[in-house]
């Protein structure tokens, strides 16, 4: 699975991104390989929370 993302400089330092299908789910790194390792990680919850939606009801 392949996904697109974007990302730019933070002005406080850093980088923020954010996949194209994805824009409300927002992360960051120091570097962009800290970024992409974030973006990896936030791929895997994105696919398996696809898998396992559950609807809680709290009284």
């Amino acid at each position: 699975m392949e996904l697109e993302y974007i990302y730019f400089e933070a002005d406080e330092g850093g980088y923020v991104g954010y996949f194209t299908d994805f824009p409300q789910h927002v992360t960051q790194g120091e570097t962009l390989e800290e970024l992409e390792e974030m973006l990896l990680d936030m791929s895997e919850c994105l696919r398996l929370s696809k898998y396992r939606k559950r609807r809680l009801a709290i009284a």
